[in-house]
């Protein structure tokens, strides 16, 4: 009996272990507990545990200030209105229903308004970054799908009509002059919106990024533009029909300038792109997307405002040099 009270009691009896000497201790099986086989199976080896040595007070105290600055911060930022907000609505253009996303400035007064058309075979998604990007710099951006996939004439009437829309005031926005009003389009959308601005005199401008034209249509909707005109143009691919927008650029009344981006690629113009454009366009860049967008960004700024080298700070959005080393600005005429 007394043989049975002292096993159990050594069983019992754990070693004192302190959790500040961080050290590697090893806990050994009591010698009466190992000669009992059944009561004491638990003890057949050696057990070792790691035990960690706690932060200094130092430490902790810095780490606590910094969660509370942390905090601090975070409700701060939250307290502060969005740079921009989006939502989509619903419109008739041409004869077809699309959908428009909506991009506005979230504090100041919008600057003005730019239309966007996006590419062959593509949507409004890819033009998001860009309608974000103009948002943040005070521009209100309109973003449709457009109508028509190889009907470019329909879709530079589309266009035009969404343009009349907004002077009367459409899509949950107050009337826009026409002189505040921008049109910005990417490949196939550049070609309907230049095929648009021709129809619509006193623009504010015209911003074409490497727009294609494959008859020479184009060609004469810019020889027959009121407003001022921007080209962002990619080297010569198959994409973008070999530079065809280089024609377009010469045959505008009122360029303001024509500026290739040497390294961009077709896909290079919008934002986000995807696989299927690289695969067919060449490879892209999140370098020189963003490149072509904060150029866009100046060109739309600069035909709302006159020209200028400010950082439009507004909103949190820097414009970019006027030039970057591995661009060059040509004038085709």
């Amino acid at each position: 009996m007394e043989r049975r009270q002292l096993a159990a009691t050594q069983v019992r009896r754990w070693p004192r272990v302190s959790l500040f000497k961080g050290q590697k201790m090893r806990l050994a099986v009591p010698q009466r507990c190992e000669r009992r086989g059944r009561l004491c199976a638990a003890f057949d080896s050696w057990a070792t545990l790691r035990l960690f040595k706690p932060l200094p007070l130092a430490q902790r105290m810095l780490r606590f200030l910094l969660l509370i600055a942390f905090l601090l911060c975070t409700a701060s930022a939250a307290a502060q209105p969005a740079s921009f907000g989006r939502y989509t609505e619903s419109a008739r253009l041409n004869g077809e229903d699309v959908q428009v996303d909506v991009f506005q400035p979230g504090a100041d007064p919008p600057n003005g308004v730019a239309i966007l058309a996006h590419g062959f075979a593509r949507d409004r998604s890819r033009h998001r970054a860009l309608g974000e990007a103009l948002a943040a710099a005070g521009v209100i951006a309109v973003i449709p799908d457009l109508p028509h996939i190889v009907d470019h004439w329909g879709n530079g009437a589309a266009l035009a009509e969404l343009a009349n829309k907004l002077e009367s005031g459409a899509l949950g926005l107050p009337p826009i002059e026409r002189s505040r009003l921008v049109l910005i389009g990417t490949s196939a959308g550049g070609l309907a919106t230049v095929l648009a601005a021709a129809k619509l005199p006193g623009l504010a401008g015209w911003i074409g990024l490497d727009p294609v034209d494959r008859t020479g249509t184009g060609a004469h909707a810019a020889s027959q533009l009121t407003s001022p005109a921007v080209l962002l143009l990619a080297d010569p691919s198959a994409c973008n029909l070999f530079g065809s927008g280089r024609s377009i650029a010469r045959a505008v009344p009122l360029l303001l300038r024509s500026t290739t981006l040497h390294g961009a690629s077709h896909c290079d113009f919008e934002g986000p792109t995807n696989k299927f454009c690289k695969v067919m366009c060449g490879g892209s860049s999140s370098r020189m997307q963003l490149r072509a967008r904060q150029e866009a960004v100046r060109a739309a700024v600069e035909m709302l405002h006159g020209p200028t080298d400010t950082d439009s700070t507004q909103a949190g959005f820097a414009l970019p040099p006027s030039r970057w080393p591995e661009e060059a600005t040509e004038d085709d005429r």
